[in-house]
C-alpha cells in the first residue's frame, strides 16, 4: 500500500511539473503563419487575401486579421515606396496595420509621402515599422492568448505599427527631406510630433558616422539655429562641426558631440557638463559593449538599463600618449591598453533562472610581451585584422569580435605556418572567419596574459544562488 501511494504521488508531481510546459507549447502553437502566407498579396504591402479575409504582417508577431476589413473592396495605396507599404483601405475604412485609422474618409485618402496618409482634412504618421505594444500588460498579453489559443478571442495586439494624427492644418501637409518629417510651410513634423521653432526651409540632418562610414544621421537634426533629437529640441545652437555617431552595433545609442565645449548627448540626453570635455575611445563597437568616454576626470558611459552616464574609473591613458595598432588596442611606446567585451550568463541551476546578467567592456594592460617596436606586418584579407610584429612575437589583433566568435582583440600567434597564412590572405585570399575560429580553436592563435584596469559594466538582472 505504501509503495502504491509512493507512485502515486511521484505521477502527480511529474503531471504537475510538466503542466507549465505543456501550456508554453499550447500557447506557442496558435498561429499557422505558413498557411496566411501563402494567400493573396495585395501588390508590395504587408497584406494578404487568405480564405476571404484580410491579414496584415505586423513583425514580431506573425499575421493578424482585420477583422473590419471588407475584403471585397479592399486595397493597398499605390505607392512604390516601402514605407507607404503599411497601410490600405477599403469602402469603410483607412487603415494602418491591422488598426483603424480614426476619422479618415477612404474615398479620398491617399500617401502623402514619408510614412503619411491624407485624405485632404485628416492627416496622419503611420510607422513602416512595429513596435512593441507597452500599453499591454504581461497578465493582459497572458490572459489574451489563452483566450486566444482557445477561440474565445482576438489575437493579442502585443506589436502594432503605431499612428498618430498631425493637428489640423489650413495649408496642406507635403513631405520633407527623404523620411520621417512633413511641413504645412510654416511647422515640422517628426514621425506626427511637432519640432518646435524649425524652419522647414533650412532644416538638415546632421552628419552620422559609423564604423568609418559617414552618412546623414537617422536621428539628429538642425536648422541653421536650432539643434534637435528626433522632435526634441537641444540646448545648443547649430554649428557647421557638430558630428554624430553610432558605436559598432549599439544601434539604441545614437551620439551627438559638439566640438565647440566637448559635451556628447546621448540622444537628448547630455553628458554631464562638470566632466567635459569628452572624448570617444573608439568609434569601432565590435570588441565593446559600452561606447567608453574619456572626460577631463576619468571614463564614462552611458549605462542603457539605469539610463545614466556613469563613471567606470580612472583613465588609464591619461598617463601617456597612445597612439592606435588597431581599433581596439593602443600603445605608448612602453605599456599597451586595449579593449575588450565580456558577457556573464548565469545557468539555470540554483535558483538563479538562467540569463544574461551583465555586459562589460574592459580595459586590459598587456603583459609578457617582450622587447621591441610594434612593427606591421600586414593586414588579413577581409579585414578581418592585421599581424605585428614585437621582438620576436607575432600578433594577431583583431577586428571581428565576439558576434563572430573571437572572443579577444589580442592573440599571441604560436605557429609559423598560421601567421604565414594569414599574411598571405591577401594574395591567395582564401580565409573566412571560421579559419581565424579554427585556429584559436587549435592553439595557434592564444590569448595572452593581461591585467584589468577598468571595467565598465551594465547589469541586466541580478543572480541568487539557493543552497
Amino acid at each position: 500500500m505504501q509503495k502504491r501511494a509512493k507512485w502515486t504521488v511521484i505521477a502527480l508531481v511529474l503531471i504537475f511539473s510538466a503542466l507549465p510546459l505543456v501550456l508554453l507549447f499550447w500557447l506557442m502553437d496558435g498561429d499557422d503563419f505558413s498557411a496566411v502566407d501563402r494567400g493573396r498579396s495585395y501588390g508590395s504591402s504587408i497584406y494578404k487575401n487568405y480564405q476571404g479575409g484580410v491579414y496584415a504582417a505586423v513583425p514580431s508577431n506573425g499575421y493578424y486579421r482585420v477583422a473590419e476589413a471588407d475584403a471585397a473592396s479592399f486595397e493597398a495605396f499605390d505607392t512604390g515606396a516601402f514605407d507607404g507599404r503599411q497601410a490600405a483601405r477599403d469602402r469603410r475604412n483607412v487603415y494602418c496595420g491591422n488598426l483603424i485609422l480614426p476619422d479618415m474618409k477612404p474615398a479620398s485618402a491617399r500617401y502623402l509621402g514619408n510614412s503619411h496618409f491624407t485624405d485632404g482634412a485628416v492627416t496622419y504618421y503611420c510607422s513602416m515599422h512595429s513596435v512593441l505594444n507597452r500599453e499591454l500588460g504581461r497578465l493582459d498579453e497572458f490572459w489574451q492568448k489563452v483566450l486566444f489559443r482557445a477561440d474565445a478571442g482576438p489575437k493579442p495586439q502585443t506589436y502594432l505599427y503605431p499612428f498618430t494624427a498631425l493637428p489640423a492644418s489650413a495649408r496642406p501637409y507635403r513631405p520633407l527631406l527623404d523620411r520621417d518629417l512633413v511641413t504645412d510651410g510654416a511647422r515640422v513634423f517628426y514621425r506626427g510630433r511637432e519640432m518646435a521653432q524649425a524652419d522647414p526651409a533650412s532644416l538638415r540632418r546632421l552628419p552620422a558616422g559609423r564604423d568609418g562610414d559617414v552618412r546623414a544621421s537617422d536621428d539628429f537634426f538642425a536648422d541653421g539655429r536650432s539643434v534637435y533629437f528626433h522632435e526634441q529640441l537641444l540646448p545648443l545652437s547649430d554649428d557647421p562641426a557638430l558630428y554624430t555617431f553610432m558605436v559598432g552595433d549599439l544601434y539604441r545609442q545614437p551620439y551627438l558631440h559638439d566640438p565647440r565645449d566637448g559635451m556628447v548627448y546621448v540622444g537628448a540626453q547630455p553628458f554631464d557638463a562638470a566632466h567635459a570635455p569628452y572624448r570617444l575611445l573608439s568609434e569601432q563597437g565590435r570588441h565593446v559593449y559600452q561606447a567608453l568616454f574619456r572626460g577631463k576626470d576619468g571614463m564614462y558611459f552611458y549605462n542603457t538599463q539605469t539610463r545614466q552616464v556613469e563613471r567606470a574609473g580612472d583613465d588609464p591613458y591619461a598617463s601617456g600618449t597612445y597612439i592606435a595598432l588597431s581599433p581596439y588596442v593602443y600603445t605608448d611606446g612602453r605599456q599597451v591598453l586595449f579593449l575588450q567585451a565580456r558577457e556573464v550568463w548565469a545557468r539555470s541551476s540554483r535558483g538563479s533562472g538562467g540569463g544574461l546578467v551583465s555586459r562589460s567592456t574592459l580595459i586590459n594592460r598587456l603583459e609578457g610581451a617582450p622587447d621591441g617596436e610594434w612593427q606591421k606586418r600586414g593586414v588579413v584579407y577581409h579585414n578581418f585584422g592585421t599581424v605585428w610584429q614585437k621582438g620576436d612575437a607575432l600578433y594577431y589583433l583583431d577586428e571581428l569580435g565576439p558576434s563572430q566568435l573571437v572572443f579577444h582583440p589580442v592573440y599571441r600567434i604560436l605557429d609559423g605556418a598560421a601567421a604565414d597564412f594569414l599574411l598571405r590572405s591577401q594574395e591567395t585570399r582564401q580565409i573566412t572567419t571560421a579559419d581565424i575560429r579554427k585556429l584559436i580553436r587549435d592553439g595557434k592563435l592564444a590569448a595572452p596574459q593581461s591585467e584589468t584596469l577598468l571595467e565598465a559594466k551594465t547589469r541586466y538582472r541580478k543572480v541568487f544562488s539557493i543552497f
